[in-house]
């Protein structure tokens, strides 16, 4: 049997768990990776910081329901990384995260840049390994990325010293390229019995009110057509779950906004008076569930996900059903067939509701789909903002008319994103990615990723649209260079009002006109971004805005928009005073 080093043996089994891309900032700890990966049919591609290799991996992921693998070095390149681990546990992203680590027979020593990473950095993922043994490492790796993809995706953590990297071991396939997708598939999905689904039906057809709050799942299992096509069946109201707007068409008229920080005033109050809501793929988080007030005491909740039910002292669903969202919606699509396109329900087993029943739960969401397209248009911006500048609903305005149908687009964290939240639609053929961790620096790299996944998938360049603020724009914009080096397609969108505008706003609540460490300098970002070999357009007043945007959407390659934004406009509801 022919012998082969164990970081060979570890990007063969990559390239069989079915990866294409690695994202790293190269470190001695695992050269042997990098030099296995150039022969390998795995496309690597180098960033500038770790957390910017690992949102573009997560971003990657979100896309693809696929893996990427992120290579980090050590304590201080993982620790690096671990921002985007949170972040994609928090997503529920599938990535493979591989750190090298000092040598074994360093280990307890203090060595340089040493520490327990399995230990310290496990707990942010679903699985975690240091190999210690070179035979048994590709074994491992296989495992572990078969757990990223399996039930609730999410990232592993595989810690590999140099030393064991460096190793012969037996080849434990053929040499050469490995073969993509070549090891065991994940498990299928769970699929729901027809007793549930009729149970759950059931529970929806008996509603005065009710609604269905769909989340990540209903996208990571590609069934957004069938979401759509049970609404109508079942006659529902649909709302979005936080930073997953793209789960439902925006223009439908079933369609009542997205949960979470700035939704429309109209989101809140539509959940806590539903008496049925139906959760889909999604977690119902802190921020999703408006602070764990939705559902309200009152409200029976049906929970449909791989993993339903929730963690801690939250009571317990009316209903569980552990299914993948696709599997779900086609057994319900199939029942609601079997009673009949426009048959009315007929005592406690019905599972449509009667005539007289629809007919007001119609009329109601005709009243409710009016309420929200109110609470969504766009505020005037009035006179001219504090120094001439430009108010952020003229940059959501400029997006409205400007944006790609076909466009991908990610925000970063921060106030500045609450615009885009409660007055963005969207477009019908676009996808939207945004961090449900509130992870800041996010919003470039998952760009990069997105326009990579899409190059992919498409075989062609498609419009990725980033939107950031001044603050967590700048913790990666070296990512510019990046996205220019990989010829991707990206306009992003700099809101800058110099400062951190949500910690200011939470400042000015608790400790008024005490301005402490929420101020920032001036960066000509337009200058940054030329330098890195992208095209730079300006925006100060109002005026200027529009022109600017449009011309970074026309832009074949990669442009910035920097646009000085009214510091006075704190956020979506409050104005600071001077």
């Amino acid at each position: 049997m022919s012998q082969v080093t164990a970081g060979r043996a570890v990007v063969t089994a990559l390239e069989r768990a079915g990866i294409r891309h690695a994202f790293t900032v190269p470190g001695e700890s695992f050269l042997e990776l990098l030099d296995a990966l150039r022969d390998s049919s795995i496309r690597l591609v180098t960033t500038r910081h770790e957390a910017g290799a690992g949102f573009m991996a997560e971003a990657y992921a979100q896309l693809t329901g696929r893996p990427a693998v992120c290579l980090a070095t050590r304590a201080v390149g993982t620790a690096n990384l671990s921002i985007a681990l949170h972040t994609a546990m928090q997503d529920s992203a599938p990535l493979v995260a591989i750190s090298g680590q000092v040598p074994r027979a360093f280990r307890g020593r203090e060595a340089f840049q040493e520490t327990d990473l399995a230990a310290t950095f496990g707990a942010l993922c679903k699985g975690a390994a240091e190999l210690d043994e070179p035979a048994g490492a590709a074994g491992e790796v296989e495992r572990l990325a078969l757990l990223a993809r399996s039930g609730r995706p999410g990232p592993v953590l595989v810690a590999v010293p140099e030393d064991v990297l460096r190793a012969p071991v037996d080849a434990p396939w053929p040499t050469g390229p490995g073969e993509p997708g070549t090891v065991a598939a994940a498990p299928a999905p769970p699929e729901p019995t027809v007793g549930e689904v009729r149970e759950a039906l059931r529970l929806l057809a008996s509603a005065r009110r009710p609604v269905l709050v769909a989340g990540g799942g209903v996208l990571r299992s590609g069934a957004t057509a069938e979401l759509r096509a049970f609404a109508e069946a079942a006659e529902l109201a649909v709302i979005a779950a936080w930073r997953r707007p793209d789960v439902f068409p925006n223009d439908s008229p079933r369609y009542l906004g997205a949960t979470g920080l700035s939704a429309a005033r109209t989101v809140r109050p539509r959940l806590l008076e539903a008496d049925v809501i139906l959760a889909l793929g999604t977690r119902l988080s802190e921020v999703a569930s408006f602070e764990y007030a939705v559902p309200a005491p009152a409200t029976r909740l049906v929970h449909v996900d791989v993993e339903p039910g929730f963690r801690g002292d939250r009571p317990a669903p009316a209903l569980t059903v552990r299914a993948d969202a696709r599997a779900f919606l086609r057994v319900a699509l199939a029942l609601l067939g079997e009673a009949g396109p426009g048959a009315s329900g007929r005592g406690p087993g019905a599972l449509r509701p009667p005539a007289s029943l629809a007919a007001r739960r119609a009329a109601d969401l005709a009243r409710d789909r009016a309420a929200y397209l109110a609470a969504v248009e766009l505020p005037d911006p009035g006179p001219r903002g504090a120094g001439g500048r430009a108010h952020p609903a003229t940059v959501v305005a400029a997006l409205r008319r400007y944006l790609p149908e076909d466009a991908i687009v990610t925000t970063d964290a921060g106030n500045f994103a609450g615009w885009a939240a409660r007055y963005l639609p969207v477009p019908p053929g676009g996808r939207f990615l945004g961090p449900t961790s509130g992870a800041m620096g996010y919003g470039l790299p998952a760009a990069i990723g997105a326009g990579i996944a899409a190059r992919e998938l498409q075989g062609r360049p498609r419009p990725v649209v980033a939107l950031a603020g001044d603050g967590g724009f700048a913790m990666l914009m070296a990512e510019l260079e990046t996205a220019v080096r990989e010829d991707l397609r990206l306009a992003v969108v700099v809101f800058d009002n110099a400062m951190y505008g949500t910690i200011r706003m939470h400042q000015e609540r608790a400790y008024p006109r005490r301005v402490a460490a929420t101020d920032l300098g001036a960066i000509d970002f337009g200058a940054v971004a030329e330098a890195c070999g992208a095209r730079a357009f300006r925006a100060v007043h109002d005026g200027e805005v529009g022109d600017a945007v449009a011309a970074a959407m026309r832009h074949p390659g990669v442009a910035l928009v920097h646009v000085l934004t009214d510091p006075r406009v704190i956020s979506v509801d409050a104005t600071l005073p001077g």
